[in-house]
């Protein structure tokens, strides 16, 4: 999805897992924000992802 529309995709999370997990298996976040590292290796398209589409679709103030 990244490469096909990278400025439609956002960063999403149900933190903090409301799901009922086994004790000790609940995802760990820090892997899962690494993943985005994995995922989408450009700092511009993390940029997007993480701070300019949300700030689009949502209607957020640009910070400066």
């Amino acid at each position: 999805m990244i490469a096909a529309a990278p400025d439609r995709v956002i960063w999403g999370t149900d933190w903090p897992h409301g799901n009922t997990f086994t004790p000790g298996r609940t995802p760990n976040e820090g892997d899962l924000v690494d993943l985005l590292a994995v995922i989408a290796p450009d700092p511009a398209i993390r940029q997007r992802i993480l701070v300019d589409n949300p700030t689009r679709l949502f209607g957020f103030a640009a910070v400066q």
